[in-house]
């Protein structure tokens, strides 16, 4: 190869170099709630604690409202990392589980003037006459390698951390 081409070679390869960055689940793995999709009415918020890996001490809590409701029911989402642990958590996200729907993951959206917030909207679908309990489950992310690393229990890969949504709708909740 001549050397202009080597040089071509050479920057096409650096800009094309991404890094990847992973994240490590700092709050424990049995966060959740149950929410009721389907049901005649809206029911009542329902809230559970965020702990640490270990469960022994509480990092924030979280609540879903409403707690379930009819298809078509927009459930806030809104997690609360307290002061402590802000700097460590730098992405927090749903898992939903809606059974036989399956499964799929959301990022929440962290808010401009509390940093220790994050919020999300998901709006619950099925079929008409259709009514099933979904899980949720907070999960909150540290960084690996940023300066509020923690040791954790799951390890999670990402190339694109601006992925929050305001509003998801899907075939679970």
């Amino acid at each position: 190869m001549s050397m202009p081409t080597l040089l071509l070679l050479a920057a096409f390869l650096a800009c094309s170099n991404s890094t990847e960055v992973t994240y490590t689940q700092f709050n424990g793995t049995d966060d959740t709630v149950t929410i009721k999709v389907g049901v005649a009415e809206l029911l009542d918020p329902v809230s559970a604690d965020l702990t640490s890996t270990t469960g022994e001490v509480i990092v924030g809590h979280f609540d879903v409202d409403p707690g379930g409701g009819p298809i078509g029911t927009e459930h806030a989402i809104v997690v609360e990392v307290y002061d402590a642990y802000q700097q460590i958590v730098d992405r927090v996200s749903v898992r939903l589980d809606s059974g036989a729907r399956g499964e799929d993951e959301f990022e929440l959206e962290q808010d401009s003037a509390d940093e220790g917030v994050w919020k999300l909207s998901i709006v619950s679908a099925g079929d008409t006459n259709e009514v099933r309990d979904d899980t949720l489950n907070v999960r909150c992310w540290d960084q690996d390698g940023d300066t509020g690393a923690q040791v954790g229990t799951t390890t999670n890969t990402s190339t694109n951390t601006s992925t929050s949504t305001d509003t998801a709708s899907d075939t679970g909740t």
